[in-house]
C-alpha cells in the first residue's frame, strides 16, 4: 500500500514537473518559443526589426506590362506596440497593349498616364499604406492585429486555418484579429475586412480547473464563422464589374464547431497537446478531428535544434470539407475545383459542398494532416504540409517552406501552397489557380544597400475574362535598409 501511495506521488509530481510553465491563455506548443513562426509571409525578410526598407525596382505584372515600384517599408516597435507602413506606388514604363480586354492604352490603365490605375481605384485600395498596426502578440493576454492578414488561424485550425486576405491583386483588405487570454477563459476573433466583412469567425473557450496545477491544462471551446457573402449558384462564365470584382448571388453561411484539448507536456523543452474537434458546416456536413500538436526543442550544443508537429486524423461526411476558411478561400469561396469525369470544373466552394452532401450523411470519408517544421538555430527553418481524404479526387493538399533569416549579408524566404488536389504527387506542383507561390530575397551589396528581388502569385478578374486567373509578378531593383 505504501508503494502505491509513493508512486502516485511520483507520478503527479512528475506530471507538474512536466507542466513548470504554466500556460497563459489558450494552449499553445512553444518550447520557449524557439521556432518563430512557420510558414509566414516570405516578403518579412526584415519582420521585427525596427527600421524602414527604402527604394526603387522594376516590378512585372505578367500580361499587363513593366512598371517602377516604389520600395518603401517602416516598421516600429515600442513596447508591445507595433505599426508596419507602406508606401507601394507603380508607374508604367511598358505596357502591353495586348492586355486588357476594354482597357488596353496606357490611358486606360493608368491615372495621368503614369499611376497604375486598378491599384487606386476602391476605397479599400488606401489600405496599401497601413501594413499593420499590433498589440501584442498572439496567445498574449491581449492581442490586436488590423491590417493584412497572411495566416490567420482560430483554434486549433480545423475551421479556419491559415487564412490571408491579401491575395487578390487588385482588392486588398484590412482585417482585425483581437484575442483575449486569461487563466480562466478567452476568446479569439477574425474579420477579413474591417470596413463591410464577409468573413468573420470567433472561438470562445474556458479551463474548468483555471490555473490548478496539471489540471489547468484543459480546456473547452466552442467555435464560430460565418460569410455573410459567400457566393452560390456559380455556373458559366464569370462576369465583374467595372473595378474588377464578380458579380454572383451571394447568402449568408454559417459553420461551428465544439473542442477540447488538454496540454499534457508544457517546459522549456516540449509541449504537447492533444485535441478533438467537431465541426459543422450548416447544409454541408459534419467532422470530426482528432490531432496532436508537438513542439520539441533538443538542447544540442550550438545548434538550438527545434521541432515542430501536427498530426491530425479526420472523420467527415461527403459534403464536410476540412479546414474551409482556409488560405485560399478569398479565391475558392468563388471559384472552386470539382473534378468532373476528365475534366475540371468551377463552382463556389459552398455549391461543391452541397452537391458532396448529396452522396449521403454517414461519416463515410476518412482524412488526414500532417505538418512538420525544423529550425536550426535561427539561421534556418524548413517545413512542409499534406493532406488527403477519401472518396474525393481533389481533396489534397501540400505545402512547402524554407526561410533563411539571421544572415545580414543575405536573407531569402519562399513559401509554396498547393490545395484542392488530386492525390499523391503528380498533380503536387503544377502551376495554376491552385496554386500559391511566393519568394523573396535580399543580398547586401554594400554597406545598407541590398539588391531586392520578390516573385508574388496573386489573383485577378481582369476586364472581359471569364475567370479568376493567377498573375505573377516579379520585382527587383536595389533598396536600402536603415535601422531605427
Amino acid at each position: 500500500m505504501g508503494l502505491r501511495i509513493l508512486g502516485t506521488t511520483l507520478l503527479f509530481a512528475a506530471a507538474a514537473a512536466a507542466q513548470d510553465q504554466a500556460s497563459t491563455g489558450q494552449n499553445q506548443p512553444n518550447a520557449s518559443a524557439a521556432n518563430g513562426e512557420a510558414f509566414a509571409d516570405p516578403s518579412l525578410l526584415f519582420g521585427g526589426t525596427p527600421g524602414a526598407y527604402v527604394g526603387l525596382a522594376v516590378n512585372n505584372i505578367q500580361g499587363e506590362g513593366s512598371y517602377a515600384s516604389t520600395v518603401i517599408n517602416t516598421e516600429f516597435n515600442l513596447g508591445p506596440v507595433g505599426l508596419g507602413l507602406s508606401v507601394p506606388l507603380n508607374l508604367l514604363v511598358w505596357n502591353n497593349d495586348q492586355c486588357c480586354l476594354g482597357a488596353t492604352t496606357r490611358e486606360s490603365k493608368t491615372y495621368f498616364g503614369l499611376l497604375r490605375r486598378r491599384d487606386w481605384d476602391e476605397a479599400q485600395d488606401y489600405t496599401r499604406f497601413i501594413r499593420y498596426v499590433r498589440y501584442g502578440n498572439k496567445r498574449d493576454p491581449l492581442y490586436v492585429l488590423a491590417g493584412q492578414l497572411w495566416s490567420a488561424s482560430i483554434g486549433h485550425g480545423t475551421l479556419v486555418s491559415r487564412y490571408s486576405n491579401s491575395l487578390s491583386l487588385d482588392h486588398p483588405k484590412a482585417g482585425l484579429a483581437l484575442d483575449v487570454n486569461t487563466d480562466f477563459a478567452g476568446v479569439e476573433t477574425l474579420t477579413d475586412w474591417v470596413g463591410n466583412p464577409s468573413l468573420m469567425a470567433g472561438r470562445a473557450y474556458f479551463r474548468p480547473f483555471g490555473d490548478m496545477p496539471i489540471l489547468r491544462g484543459w480546456a473547452i471551446g466552442l467555435s464560430g464563422a460565418t460569410d455573410r457573402t459567400a457566393p452560390v449558384g456559380v455556373a458559366g462564365p464569370l462576369q465583374s464589374d467595372s473595378t474588377g470584382n464578380p458579380i454572383v448571388s451571394q447568402r449568408a453561411i454559417h459553420a461551428a464547431g465544439i473542442d477540447t484539448e488538454f496540454e499534457v507536456l508544457h517546459n522549456s523543452l516540449i509541449s504537447l497537446i492533444p485535441y478533438i474537434d467537431f465541426n459543422r458546416i450548416a447544409g454541408a456536413g459534419n467532422g470530426f478531428h482528432l490531432g496532436v500538436v508537438t513542439d520539441v526543442r533538443l538542447p544540442v550544443p550550438f545548434l538550438q535544434l527545434s521541432v515542430s508537429t501536427k498530426l491530425e486524423y479526420r472523420r467527415m461526411q461527403p459534403g464536410y470539407i476540412p479546414e474551409y476558411f482556409d488560405q485560399t478561400y478569398d479565391i475558392g469561396r468563388v471559384q472552386y475545383a470539382v473534378q468532373q469525369g476528365s475534366s475540371i470544373n468551377y463552382v463556389s466552394k459552398y455549391d461543391a459542398a452541397q452537391a458532396a452532401a448529396s452522396a449521403g450523411t454517414s461519416f463515410s470519408q476518412g482524412g488526414y494532416y500532417g505538418e512538420l517544421a525544423f529550425a536550426f538555430a535561427g539561421l534556418l527553418q524548413i517545413g512542409g504540409l499534406y493532406e488527403d481524404r477519401d472518396g474525393t479526387s481533389n481533396g489534397a493538399s501540400l505545402g512547402v517552406f524554407a526561410s533563411i533569416p539571421a544572415f545580414d549579408t543575405i536573407k531569402a524566404s519562399a513559401y509554396y501552397l498547393r490545395k484542392n488536389m488530386r492525390s499523391g504527387f503528380d498533380d503536387a506542383f503544377r502551376l495554376d489557380e491552385r496554386s500559391l507561390l511566393a519568394a523573396s530575397l535580399a543580398y547586401k551589396v554594400m554597406g545598407p544597400l541590398y539588391f531586392r528581388a520578390d516573385f508574388r502569385r496573386q489573383w485577378v478578374l481582369l476586364p472581359g475574362q471569364s475567370q479568376i486567373t493567377a498573375v505573377d509578378s516579379f520585382t527587383a531593383g536595389m533598396a536600402t535598409f536603415i535601422a531605427f
